[in-house]
């Protein structure tokens, strides 16, 4: 079974599609079935690309056997070629006839945005990277090292390259002096994600970063376990609004028996280091996502409300948790705050505590629970968010809309009873976040 998250419902082969397909923007593939790449869904995404001369973004999200589709896929997006999409898509489509050379619908699309997951391109395929024309935003996750090497040239053989987003995570190729190629040629570059990139320390994503003099509005990388971040200077940012740090913390020593000293002193010693390094930046967004669980200390938590209270909109923490007084305060004190995330699984024993800051709260519209959906023994048990307790929340929030805890969202609705109008809620399955 194959499902295709586009907005469209396939079998694709009518004509009414076709009008629709005419102003399509955005297309992703999602198959479901890992086996041999069905004929009729080939046919299908080929048949939907051909069509949607307005294709600004592409999104590939599978590996396996669907290397061919992806490669036929990027011929129909390349420009440049001077031949027809017909042409360029191979023996693949069963009905060629129902292409028209001479069909304005049937001419190159101006692609913005592409987006590839596993790839698996060889060293030749993956040169259609660099025909894929004025790329604004890219992203590559675990790429080959074709698409790498592709991006590479793309980037520094252009003569001014609009790249405005760039995204690589769990990149095994990528290197210092590569990533300082790319940055040096990418001067319109304001948002940056370099993530579980082995061969890039933080120390040299900081000072290639203040060498090139991006200003760069986003930030995201990792702290990896061995690395010695503490020396490591965080680059002057004047123009960063949204930062995101996946973090590895540091194997903490056993307790002492005798003084029963904090089990994390090392964790609290890197968060109180990112937490200065980044005190003169007016961020708008942060997010700290750890590798294992960690507990924030009040006072580091204190730091960071006085610091960035009065401009933070959204504040994610994964697997770093606070105490219900500690969520108190940001719901009281973040005044600006419209979406927090971070672990309420243990914490439901105090809800009150957060129940009676949610008035303050005036323009938090989403709170979601990040808890484990099953917890490791050796930490505090997680309990999932009830219903009751949902409620009792977005009742407390004058503006919040929806609750979201163990795949689960909860939405304050409005509903008309015999006449009168009354406050609902709903629940609904989500992906785990």
């Amino acid at each position: 079974m194959h499902r295709c998250s586009s907005g469209l419902n396939f079998p694709v082969n009518s004509c009414q599609l076709l009008a629709h397909l005419r102003v399509f923007s955005d297309f992703r593939a999602v198959p479901l079935y890992k086996g041999a790449p069905h004929p009729q869904f080939t046919r299908a995404c080929i048949h939907v690309v051909q069509y949607a001369p307005g294709l600004t973004s592409f999104s590939w999200a599978t590996a396996g056997l669907y290397q061919g589709l992806l490669v036929n896929i990027l011929r129909i997006l390349a420009l440049g070629s001077g031949t027809t999409n017909r042409n360029r898509a191979g023996t693949i489509l069963e009905n060629a006839s129902m292409l028209d050379d001479n069909d304005a619908s049937n001419t190159n699309p101006k692609l913005l945005r592409l987006s590839l997951t596993e790839d698996g391109l060889s060293l030749t395929d993956a040169q259609l990277v660099q025909r894929l024309g004025p790329l604004e935003h890219m992203a590559l996750h675990k790429p080959s090292t074709g698409a790498t090497r592709a991006l590479v040239e793309w980037i520094t053989s252009a003569a001014d390259p609009p790249l405005t987003s760039l995204t690589i995570s769990n990149n095994y190729d990528l290197d210092a002096p590569l990533l300082e190629r790319i940055l040096f040629n990418t001067p319109q570059l304001k948002s940056l994600s370099i993530t579980n990139c082995l061969r890039i320390e933080p120390q040299w994503l900081f000072s290639i970063i203040s060498n090139t003099l991006l200003e760069l509005e986003s930030l995201a990388f990792t702290l990896p376990r061995d690395a010695d971040v503490l020396s490591a200077t965080f680059p002057s940012l004047p123009t960063l609004r949204h930062l995101s740090v996946l973090i590895e913390p540091p194997n903490e020593p056993d307790p002492d028996r005798h003084t029963h000293a904090p089990t994390d002193p090392l964790a609290q010693r890197l968060f109180r280091h990112l937490l200065k390094a980044i005190q003169h930046v007016k961020l708008y967004s942060l997010t700290l996502r750890l590798a294992s669980h960690r507990t924030l200390t009040s006072k580091l938590l204190n730091a960071l409300i006085t610091t960035h209270g009065r401009t933070l909109r959204r504040l994610n923490l994964f697997k770093l948790a606070i105490s219900a007084h500690g969520v108190a305060d940001v719901v009281r004190h973040v005044s600006n705050l419209e979406q927090l995330s971070l672990e309420l699984g243990g914490v439901l024993d105090d809800l009150d505590l957060i129940v009676e800051a949610l008035p303050a709260a005036q323009h938090l519209h989403t709170l979601i629970d990040t808890s484990p959906t099953v917890s490791a023994s050796r930490f505090v048990k997680s309990r999932a968010l009830g219903r009751a307790q949902a409620i009792q929340l977005l009742e407390a929030g004058p503006v919040l809309r929806n609750v979201v805890s163990q795949q689960r969202n909860w939405a304050k609705e409005v509903v008309w009873t015999s006449g009168r109008r009354e406050l609902s809620v709903s629940m609904r399955k989500v992906r785990t976040i």
